[in-house]
């Protein structure tokens, strides 16, 4: 199996519950920002169209400020801010928007991270893999 890594310098988002409003459903506007500027970083980093069945994911969140500095560890575990299937849903969707994949459902397996990162800022870091015929 081969394997790409990437790296997105935004922090993550969790994918929200679609709001209903007259017109239909819809998605808050700072997330459908948030979702952009992923398109337009991910469409920066050149990522071949290959027909990938692996992704590897580790979200990264910086430490909240009340934490001391002396208890944050680099790339901790975290149990407790927000589910790991809402991240890796906005992840793949930008990945269907930008044409590096077809469809999320051709992935079949899944790797998935949340973490802290003792920088200031959260990025996201992804692995895409393919199975090479011979």
């Amino acid at each position: 199996m081969r394997h790409f890594k990437y790296h997105i310098d935004l922090p993550p988002k969790p994918t929200p519950r679609p709001r209903l409003g007259k017109y239909g459903a819809y998605n808050k506007s700072d997330y459908t920002k948030y979702k952009n500027d992923m398109i337009i970083l991910v469409k920066s980093l050149n990522i071949p169209r290959e027909d990938y069945c692996h992704l590897s994911a580790r979200f990264l969140f910086p430490y909240p400020k009340k934490t001391s500095k002396k208890n944050r560890k680099e790339f901790a575990p975290i149990r407790n801010k927000c589910d790991l299937d809402n991240l890796v849903k906005g992840l793949m969707d930008v990945l269907e928007k930008t044409d590096v994949i077809n469809n999320d459902r051709q992935f079949s397996s899944l790797f998935l991270e949340k973490r802290y990162t003792l920088r200031e800022r959260g990025s996201i870091e992804f692995e895409l893999g393919h199975v090479v015929n011979k």
